[in-house]
């Protein structure tokens, strides 16, 4: 009973669980790539969709900054003209009645 001796099968038992160990192990490793691939692929296309979304933002934005100096350049620079127009306009009408 000292002795410990390791019979044909006990070799295979052992086999056997090394060999479905290393089975496990690298199915569990190619999964893992797949599932790291295509999370990457996912983010990146995430990642492009919100550039372009920024992008098209950005265009509004500018736009709309384009359009606020044309208003002010056009429009602002007038207004005391108009309301001194509108000025007029009523004190010459309330001296009518």
């Amino acid at each position: 009973m000292t002795d410990m001796e390791f019979g044909p099968r006990d070799i295979l038992y052992i086999i056997g669980i090394i060999v479905t160990a290393v089975v496990t192990f690298l199915s569990t490793k190619h999964s893992l790539k797949d599932l790291i691939r295509d999370k990457n692929e996912a983010l990146t296309q995430k990642i492009n969709d919100m550039k372009v979304e920024m992008e098209r933002i950005n265009g509004k934005q500018n736009l709309q900054q384009q359009i606020i100096e044309q208003f002010q350049s056009q429009v602002l620079t007038h207004l005391p003209d108009l309301f001194a127009i509108i000025k007029e306009k009523k004190n010459g009408n309330s001296t009518r009645k």
